[in-house]
């Protein structure tokens, strides 16, 4: 269902971009628009049905936004299997990525994916095929600079202080940091600790052609590998959570029991402590041990 999500996200940011009529209704339903409901299964030979019901129902008549979004996907999975076809309004690198993931299911015996698209009298179908995905597959490896695809355990996560990114650590290699942007924080934040294919523009050191940073366009859980490389994996209890908080001095004091001094007397004898102490004369030693030699 993550992969259905990403899906139709990008589509739906394309048409919130959009200026109509209804430019108040886009800016507020957008993912809700295009939530689903998984409510029938059929499990069987020659092929699996799934059926989806929308969570809820346009809220202006006459214009639905989630089933524009759901229409323009479908049509652009049309399109993109098309070598000569141009890629659709919306269609970015995210999504190209999506639909290629979908494609794993080709690997796992499926030989095509039909959508149906019941809205009207006559449903919208669109297939997605192996020689499909051949061609989705070439439009990500095309016009782009430098892209890569890096293997291993995704780790450290930073999302304020330096922008967003984090590291994956390959099975063999220098751990390589990855940028992405906000709108790949919630895949980010589930792949954390998992082994993973990222996917994305490289940089590289040209005195050694390593790889140095990649901004992620994609990113895959890979449970296959789930068992490599387990010893990079923090060890020990985990943090409390609030660890990251930034509690104030008041919050502070509260938590640590820590109330002002009522009675001044309680503080007599703890400082400077006793006059024949040796404090003073360890002071002065100190000071004459570090005058140079020539000031003498």
């Amino acid at each position: 269902m993550k992969t259905w999500k990403r899906l139709f996200f990008a589509p739906d940011r394309s048409y919130r971009g959009r200026e109509t009529a209804h430019a108040e209704a886009q800016k507020a339903c957008p993912k809700k628009a295009i939530e689903l409901d998984l409510t029938d299964l059929t499990h069987g030979s020659p092929a699996t049905v799934l059926g989806f019901e929308r969570r809820s129902e346009p809220s202006l008549p006459g214009f639905d936004l989630g089933m524009e979004i759901f229409e323009k996907s479908l049509e652009g999975l049309t399109s993109i299997q098309q070598p000569n076809d141009s890629i659709p309004s919306g269609f970015d690198a995210g999504v190209l990525l999506a639909w290629r993931d979908m494609g794993m299911l080709f690997d796992k015996g499926c030989d095509k994916i039909t959508f149906t698209l019941n809205h009207r009298d006559t449903p919208l179908v669109s297939e997605y095929t192996p020689r499909g995905l051949q061609s989705i597959q070439a439009r990500i490896k095309g016009p782009q600079l430098n892209v890569r695809t890096v293997e291993g355990r995704l780790l450290m996560a930073d999302f304020k202080e330096y922008g967003a990114r984090c590291r994956v650590h390959p099975s063999v290699g220098d751990p390589i940091l990855c940028l992405f942007d906000e709108d790949k924080k919630e895949e980010i934040l589930d792949s954390i600790l998992h082994y993973v294919r990222v996917v994305g523009e490289a940089k590289e050191d040209p005195n050694t052609n390593k790889i140095t940073a990649i901004r992620i366009q994609g990113i895959q859980i890979l449970e296959g590998k789930e068992n490599e490389q387990t010893d990079i994996l923090p060890q020990g209890s985990p943090l409390p959570s609030d660890f990251w908080s930034s509690p104030t001095l008041e919050e502070l004091a509260e938590a640590q029991g820590v109330h002002p001094i009522k009675d001044i007397s309680v503080l007599f004898g703890t400082w400077p402590g006793d006059a024949d102490d040796g404090f003073e004369e360890m002071i002065t030693a100190m000071r004459e041990q570090s005058v140079p030699e020539r000031d003498k």
